[in-house]
């Protein structure tokens, strides 16, 4: 018989939330027990949990490998100033259809979003593939990032189609099988510019994109063939297909993407395209925000048949802790993943290759760090204590970076593995939690807003780290090169012209300076190692803070054992439950 008691502690809004009749989609869940003995073994639900993992590889494919080696590109296609926008307009258009895709997926189905974002993205990886220029390249990413709007929802996906209780299973798996594409994408990309000097061809990066257009082909067919969640029949009993494209929150749409736009590009291009104090970067903030601000006033005091995002969600407590402590707790992550690629060039070594497999133990300390959390996320029970050690570990490693200079490289590289461990646990938690304190009819829009939220907090913490790390490079290079070769014995009329040459970077520069030698310059060197160390070393320090915010927040958190059930939110075979099996 079916567990009753699981079903109906699923279809309670927590903390006295209550959606209203035309808002809320028909509830489709069942409990595991009623579901048919061999739906578990079916053709249909294996080839839908393949569709999901190659989906999942296409989101880090289609970004994480190409961002490696956009300096080879340019190279190949270019050059052109301009391609810096190949990763940027991937990330924003991204971030603004994620949030309209995961709300109005909830509302009519999942299906032809994930047959359309395994499309986009094929479309995409060909013309990326065959581009000639870096303005089609660029084009090309429009679709790429049309695209990652559905494939950022994959531990949605796979998490909606299995029982609550194995969703900390499910996260876990899935990151493992996605363990290529995230842990490896630094080396794969470097691969691309150790080929330029062994074989003197640049074209390795096209199979980058090649790859990544089959494995979409691939995962789309089984999307066709396999993927049959409940549809807008079963989840609008109530509506017509018209009545469900008006009700649409179009206005709310966008407010949101062009204030989300804004702030995007205004924390992408300040400091790097325009200064920070410039009144291009100034208005784009100030727009964003407002504009931000503007949504969510809207969405709150309109009367709305069906908002973007229900403001009722945020009276979850257990919800908004997790999105705070998820998204403001992975800030730490983002100082490793801008730094520490910039530290291991500039402190540690000039080999490409090495270069690529130190940078690749961010990315996959975090990964193992949900694939070892992720099996015990229940067997650990208590969430509250869940995220407050993993916060007390991700705060603590974080600042103890600050302590890997130009002569602890081993120590450097055993403090990132032990940080993106407790990331990745922080990571999990935050994910899991966000999805089964929510109705089971809105955990689409749920987990779009806190993907959504994560991004653009990774956007403010790598704007914050940069803006940190240029502001003390400024003072502490001058200082600590110039107190380097002054001891070594470089004419103090000499010192200008060397910050200069080192500033060129060439050894025609260094050896025009006035009373230089071998000591003097490898004191320089030195002195630059001393400085960036410095530099890194304040940065790492910063994140203290936001992993202490995350820390108060996590300690708010309440059980949620309640949730830890064998409801199933969806089925992708709609056929007859066991139960109307036998009755039939």
């Amino acid at each position: 018989m079916a567990n009753n008691s699981d079903l109906k502690s699923q279809t309670e809004f927590h903390d006295h939330v209550v959606l209203s009749e035309e808002e809320a989609p028909n509830l489709v869940g069942t409990a595991a027990e009623e579901i048919q003995k061999g739906y578990w073994k079916s053709p249909k639900f294996l080839g839908s949990c393949l569709a999901i993992i190659l989906l999942a590889n296409n989101l880090f494919w289609g970004y994480a490998v190409p961002v490696n080696v956009l300096n080879i590109i340019n190279q190949d296609i270019g050059p052109s100033p301009n391609i810096y926008l190949v990763s940027l307009v991937n990330t924003l258009i991204k971030g603004v259809c994620l949030l309209l895709v995961g709300s109005v997926s909830d509302a009519v189905g999942r299906r032809y979003f994930m047959i359309g974002a395994q499309t986009f993205s094929v479309i995409g990886a060909v013309l990326s593939a065959t581009s000639r220029n870096v303005n089609m390249l660029i084009g090309a990413n429009v679709f790429i990032g049309m695209a990652g709007s559905g494939q950022v929802l994959y531990p949605l996906l796979s998490q909606e189609i299995v029982p609550n209780k194995y969703r900390g299973w499910s996260q876990g798996v899935i990151t493992l099988l996605v363990l290529p594409s995230i842990g490896f994408g630094p080396i794969i990309g470097v691969s691309g510019h150790i080929e330029t000097h062994v074989r003197c061809t640049v074209t390795i990066w096209v199979w980058c994109y090649w790859l990544h257009g089959i494995v979409s082909a691939v995962s789309l067919v089984l999307f066709i063939l396999c993927y049959f969640p409940p549809g807008f029949h079963q989840l609008q009993s109530r509506k017509s297909r018209l009545d469900q494209l008006q009700s649409i929150d179009y206005f709310g749409f966008i407010l949101y993407a062009g204030g989300l736009i804004c702030l995007l590009l205004g924390l992408s291009w300040g400091g790097k395209q325009y200064p920070w104090g410039s009144a291009r970067i100034i208005v784009l903030l100030v727009i964003g925000i407002l504009g931000l601000i503007t949504f969510v006033l809207y969405e709150n005091f309109m009367k709305l048949a069906q908002p973007l995002l229900p403001m009722s969600l945020f009276r979850i407590r257990n919800f908004w802790i997790a999105v705070v402590v998820g998204s403001v707790g992975q800030m730490s992550f983002y100082a490793m993943n801008v730094l520490w690629p910039m530290q291991v060039t500039n402190l540690f070594t000039q080999d490409i290759k090495t270069i690529g497999w130190m940078t690749c133990t961010t990315g996959l300390a975090l990964t193992i760090g949900e694939i070892i959390t992720g099996p015990l996320f229940k067997r650990f029970g208590n969430v509250r204590w869940q995220m407050v050690i993993g916060c007390i570990g991700l705060t603590i490693f974080g600042g103890v970076m600050a302590l890997g200079n130009e002569h602890r490289k081993a120590f450097a590289i055993a403090i990132t593995i032990c940080n993106g461990l407790f990331i990745g646990w922080v990571e999990l938690v935050a994910i899991v939690v966000a999805g089964l304190v929510v109705p089971p009819e809105r955990i689409g829009t749920a987990q779009s807003f806190f993907a959504s939220t994560r991004a653009v907090s990774g956007t403010i913490a790598s704007s914050i780290y940069l803006a940190i790390y240029n502001g003390e490079l400024k003072t502490n290079m001058p200082q600590r090169v110039t107190s380097a070769v002054l001891k070594a014995g470089l004419p103090e009329n000499s010192v200008a012209q060397l910050l200069s040459a080192l500033s060129n970077g060439t050894s025609a520069a260094l050896s025009k300076v006035p009373g230089i030698n071998n000591n003097i310059i490898t004191a320089a060197r030195a002195g630059q190692k001393s400085a960036w160390s410095a530099s890194f070393s304040t940065v790492y320090l910063s994140t203290i803070a936001f992993g202490a915010t995350a820390l108060i927040v996590a300690w708010f958190a309440t059980d949620i054992s309640e949730y830890m059930t064998t409801f199933v939110n969806k089925r992708v075979e709609q056929s007859k439950s066991r139960v109307e099996t036998e009755k039939a």
